[in-house]
Formats: C-alpha cells, sequence, structure tokens
C-alpha cells in the first residue's frame, strides 16, 4: 500500500470519527406544554379606546406679567381617544395618549401583566417595581435588558 492511499484511508477514517454524531451528546431539558390545563391566572388588565371631549383654549394676557386660559371661539371641541387601562380587581385606570409608543405599550402591558404591579407614572418607578427579576429565579439566566 502506497503512502498516498494510506493518507486518503486516514482522512476519510478521520472524518468520518469526528462527523458522526457523539454517543455522549448532552442534551438540555425540554419541555412539553400541556396548553389545555391551565393551573393558575395572573390578575388581568383590560386596555380598551376611551373617547376624551376637550374644548378649544386660549391663552390670553390679563396684565403685564398676568396670562389667563379661556375658552377659543373659534373651535368648539371634540373628542380625543386615549388608551385606557384598567385593573378591574381594584377599579384602578390609567390614560395613555395615542401617541404612546408602541415598544413603550408593550412593555408597560408585559410587565405590569407578568409582576402584576399596577402601571404608574412615572414609568421609570414603575419599571422598577416591575422588574423580570422579581419573577424569574436566580438560576435561570435569561439576558435581561
Amino acid at each position: 500500500m502506497t503512502w498516498k492511499k494510506s493518507f486518503f484511508f486516514m482522512v476519510v477514517f478521520f472524518l468520518i470519527y469526528n462527523c458522526s454524531p457523539s454517543k455522549y451528546l448532552v442534551v438540555d431539558k425540554s419541555r412539553t406544554l400541556k396548553t389545555n390545563d391551565i393551573s393558575s391566572f395572573h390578575t388581568s388588565l383590560s386596555v380598551t379606546v376611551g373617547w376624551i371631549p376637550y374644548q378649544d383654549q386660549k391663552v390670553i394676557q390679563t396684565g403685564k406679567n398676568e396670562w389667563k386660559v379661556v375658552k377659543s371661539e373659534e373651535e368648539e371641541g371634540s373628542s380625543l381617544p386615549m388608551l385606557v387601562i384598567s385593573y378591574p380587581e381594584t377599579q384602578d385606570s390609567l390614560l395613555l395618549t395615542m401617541a404612546t409608543e408602541n415598544e413603550v405599550l408593550g412593555k408597560l402591558i408585559k410587565h405590569s401583566l407578568m409582576t402584576q404591579e399596577q402601571i404608574s407614572t412615572p414609568y421609570t418607578d414603575f419599571f422598577e417595581r416591575a422588574k423580570c427579576q422579581k419573577c424569574h429565579p436566580e438560576h435561570i439566566k435569561i439576558p435581561f435588558e
């Protein structure tokens, strides 16, 4: 047998040995979800759109350094849509403008539902109380923001 044939067989053997599945494969735990058997629920919250009436106003100067807000004669007013987030168990509610960014709204709702904390302003205080780490066990490593 020539050295070229020997080298070829060694390369083939090496590839087969190293590319075949390991006999000692380490597998992480997996879960089987039983979606029909929910064992418990967190407290609920309700999100709906409420139409809030408004009246146009203007600012007029009444003195040298005095100003007053009065009804504008140009427009009678109308209604403005607002997101109303309410907690049925407490009868508390929060109004959010429609200009609230989708990402912020999603985080507010998700953190409120998961940690069962009521959304409040300022949002920085709310997110401090409603940390994801509050619910997750320490041994489960999740890349939090």
